[in-house]
């Protein structure tokens, strides 16, 4: 996938988002009235900043961590909420339903792909195994040294630092339960990581049965039903899973693609009443490691 036409892609996504001027994920994150600047890190992968609340009492406190002006995740100054999740990843997301789903059957591995400020480790209990993996090695720093989340995790984990889909290419078959694809970026998306060819990879990764889960949440980009064509390319089925926004919990409104091959999983009590199917969009082709186009998804409300 390294090859001409990949970053002939690579380089029309940053294009097309400069162009439009556009945030990908739902939320724009920068210094808001009543924050003030904590750390500020640059580097070839963008400028990371962690805020804190001018005021630590409040009972939403929260410090964040923001790439550009992209949230990549917050934790709650209150120490009996510091293991809460809030944002993208709070108890009724589609990712929190399919790692819940596959600890009701007994400890699990789970694959992070994008750490951020590490939130997903919120869902690690003792006898889990939680692998992470970031390009960035400022985010893994900032996530260790500035966030809790990583050091409170009950689970055991580790974090690959590398391009995640090089990295997974690499190594043997993981035997993930749960695979996750959270790896957006400052304002463009990882084509790489969507196509029929990463996804054939990611299903290496996953044991039989296991569930592939893909944040989709964008204002702009209709990624739903890219993830269900490559879904279908290897022979899986893609749901969405769709959450509001819960200003009392810190939760942004979110969307998550669950993708297995495993029918009953869509029958199980923390999934079925959840998910809903994802439309087709006319047009739209394949993405694969030689094609993708960002213009045949762009939301048109």
């Amino acid at each position: 996938w390294r090859d001409g036409a990949w970053w002939t892609a690579a380089a029309l996504t940053v294009g097309l988002i400069v162009y439009l001027g556009l945030d990908m994920r739902h939320t724009e994150r920068s210094f808001r009235p009543g924050e003030h600047n904590v750390l500020t890190e640059r580097s070839f992968y963008g400028v990371l900043h962690v805020s804190d609340p001018d005021d630590p009492t409040d009972d939403l406190a929260a410090r964040t961590l923001a790439n550009g002006t992209i949230d990549h995740g917050e934790q709650f100054l209150d120490p009996k909420k510091h293991m809460q999740p809030g944002t993208y990843y709070g108890p009724d997301t589609g990712v929190a339903r399919a790692i819940r789903e596959a600890q009701a059957r007994g400890p699990v591995r789970v694959g992070v792909i994008g750490l951020g400020a590490g939130t997903l480790a919120c869902f690690g209990r003792r006898g889990d195994w939680f692998r992470f993996y970031d390009i960035n090695p400022q985010v893994v720093q900032v996530a260790n040294t500035e966030f809790t989340f990583l050091r409170d995790c009950r689970a055991a984990h580790d974090v690959v630092l590398g391009d995640a889909r090089l990295s997974l290419e690499r190594e043997p078959p993981q035997g993930f339960d749960v695979l996750v694809v959270d790896a957006f970026s400052g304002d463009s998306i990882p084509i790489h990581l969507l196509t029929r060819e990463a996804f054939a990879l990611y299903f290496r990764h996953l044991r039989p049965g296991g569930v592939l889960a893909v944040h989709v949440t964008n204002l702009f980009l209709d990624l739903a039903p890219v993830v269900a064509q490559s879904a279908q390319a290897v022979g899986k089925e893609a749901w969405l899973v769709e959450t509001p926004e819960d200003d009392s919990a810190n939760l942004f409104p979110t969307e998550w693609a669950l993708v297995t091959g495993r029918d009953g999983f869509w029958q199980g009590p923390l999934v079925k009443d959840a998910v809903e199917a994802i439309p087709a969009r006319r047009g739209l082709r394949l993405w694969t490691d030689d094609y993708s186009n960002l213009f045949q998804i762009l939301k048109r409300d």
